[in-house]
């Protein structure tokens, strides 16, 4: 043991040794009460300075070291009581089945909600975290959480409570049940107030945005895959050579439709619990542009690091391009555009069902009855004028 100053510390606790690298190490090393275990801590102040002592009196007390001047420490997670709805949620996400069989990224997502809703205070004058109460929570309480979220986004708050279903039904087959009954399932979603969505591009934009990324450019190539294959952020952002199939390696029927090359793939969405294979044609005008584009290993884009794009990622890239070339539309506003322009050219319900991959006729109807609207007015204002023709 070195020369350490060591009147003002207890030197039956100071200990030295040296790494494999010949590096001195200095350590506050204490047995345990009633224990043939020892309490170790890593010395890293200056022998005989006042930070070593303070850091020497602190290993002594069992608290932290905080030198002068560093950010206080973080505030641990509060801690979990049983059967509050925070140790509940915990139980539920390592335990449960179905929420261990969700992919990483819809567990992130139900994770960061189930988190959300604990740390909510119970209200304005009772700043107690929600995750603190009893986990049986009454469904009034449950409609209180859900109409609060509502005022940011209705969405959102409809996620919160879509969590809380979940977790309710799980709880409910636990042994002992966790709660009675699945009280959320009586709790309505909130309907969506109708604004029409997303901005669907008009023909004028994707010829602005056009300008701006010529092809052979990478946003180009985005816009296209949006545009050319009716396909989700989370499917743009995953296509890639891997899902082309040549002509030779489709049916003859196909083949008489399309003779050049398919992609077939799963839509992300839903691919677990519900999955939708798709097989669509690789047209002509995309053709052309992955022929003039740079184009990733194993995604069509990708990032300046050489990595595939998350559907976040993608979306905020995209936007970002949008914004710089002056137009309001963002990614889904081109699978909107690309429905639209194929009702209108006559495509059937189910044929967009086919290629957007909906399940539903009133998905596709949407679309097609805005256009039987326009064709029919077209025709019937013919009516009324040629009363007045001179």
């Amino acid at each position: 043991m070195g020369s350490v100053g060591m009147a003002t510390i207890d030197s039956r606790y100071y200990y030295e040794d040296h790494d494999r690298h010949g590096n001195l190490r200095r350590y506050f090393r204490r047995r345990i009460q009633g224990s043939d275990k020892y309490r170790k801590v890593r010395l890293r102040q200056e022998p005989g300075t006042e930070a070593f002592h303070a850091e020497f009196a602190a290993a002594m007390a069992g608290v932290p070291y905080l030198p002068p001047g560093a950010p206080p420490p973080r505030p641990e997670p509060p801690r979990a009581v049983i059967n509050s709805l925070r140790w509940a949620t915990e139980k539920y996400m390592r335990e449960s089945i179905e929420f261990r069989g969700y992919d990483e990224e819809t567990r992130k997502t139900r994770r960061r909600i189930l988190n959300a809703i604990c740390n909510e205070p119970v209200s304005d004058s009772d700043r107690r975290e929600i995750g603190g109460l009893p986990c049986d929570i009454p469904d009034d309480k449950i409609r209180v959480l859900v109409n609060r979220k509502a005022l940011v986004s209705i969405d959102s708050a409809n996620a919160w409570l879509k969590a809380l279903r979940k977790f309710s039904a799980w709880a409910v087959t636990t042994k002992p049940p966790l709660v009675d009954r699945n009280v959320a399932e009586d709790v309505p979603l909130l309907q969506r107030i109708e604004t029409g969505g997303h901005h669907t591009w008009t023909i004028e934009e994707i010829e602005t945005f056009m300008l701006r990324y010529p092809r052979g450019t990478k946003p180009h190539l985005a816009l296209m895959l949006f545009l050319l294959t009716g396909q989700r952020l989370s499917d743009v952002a995953r296509l890639g050579k891997q899902f082309i199939r040549r002509p030779e390696h489709v049916a003859p029927a196909l083949r008489a439709i399309h003779p050049g090359r398919w992609l077939a793939f799963r839509q992300h969405k839903n691919r677990r619990r519900n999955p939708v294979d798709l097989v669509i044609p690789i047209l002509p005008a995309l053709e052309d542009v992955l022929a003039a584009s740079p184009l990733g290993d194993l995604t069509f884009l990708q990032t300046e690091f050489g990595k595939a794009y998350t559907t976040k990622g993608l979306g905020n890239w995209f936007g970002h391009k949008c914004e710089t070339a002056g137009v309001p539309g963002r990614a889904h506003g081109l699978r909107k555009a690309g429905a639209t322009i194929a009702a209108e050219n006559g495509a059937t319900p189910h044929q967009l069902m086919a290629i957007f991959g909906w399940r539903t006729l009133e998905q596709a109807e949407t679309y097609t009855k805005k256009v039987r609207q326009q064709m029919m007015a077209g025709n019937a204002m013919a009516l009324i004028g040629g009363r007045f023709n001179g």
